[in-house]
């Protein structure tokens, strides 16, 4: 006897707007807004089991040995604070609102320089904290061709409150885009 597979849970949720606690999620390349999709990401129990939504979006672009920017930004809705959140091959950077919401935003990449060389020879592109959002920064050099960014949010999480239950750390870890949907 058969057993009939559910396809529902093999479908993937994509979106051509991405609606947060935040704003609407734009992408700009260089500066003037592109159409996007964004997928829906699972719960992962462990790492970020309370996180609202969990999005990934994946920008294709060919370098033309110029300079560019990819960035992934929010049309502000109301008042926020940031932080810088960033970690081992990642770059990421955190919004708290005043309606107790937190969310990060974040890409892959060892971002910096240090005496005008460039920290990681990992990656050909580098990295930017916007004041609403986080940018690739696409040089001369850079034959990457392919650019995610991770978003994830949650609730009952304040700027100035002490860290509690490790709620505040599950947006790093939902916005990380290494991390599988």
């Amino acid at each position: 006897m058969s057993k009939e597979i559910d396809k529902s849970e093999f479908v993937v949720k994509k979106m051509e707007k991405l609606i947060t606690p935040f704003g609407e999620i734009k992408i700009l390349i260089d500066g003037q807004e592109v159409a996007y999709f964004a997928q829906e990401g699972r719960k992962m129990e462990g790492l970020c089991p309370d996180v609202l939504g969990r999005y990934q979006i994946v920008v294709s672009f060919i370098p033309d040995g110029k300079e560019h920017t990819i960035a992934c930004v929010f049309e502000p809705n109301g008042s926020y604070e940031r932080t810088q959140e960033s970690g081992e091959r990642l770059e990421c950077q955190g919004f708290y609102n005043g309606s107790r919401f937190k969310m990060s935003i974040g890409l892959e990449c060892e971002a910096g320089y240090i005496g005008g060389i460039r920290a990681s020879d990992e990656y050909d592109y580098d990295a930017d904290y916007l004041g609403n959002g986080m940018t690739f920064l696409i040089d001369a050099n850079t034959k990457t061709e392919r650019y995610t960014f991770g978003i994830a949010w949650i609730d009952n999480v304040g700027w100035d409150e002490p860290i509690d239950d490790n709620r505040d750390v599950e947006t790093w870890f939902g916005a990380d885009p290494t991390l599988a949907l």
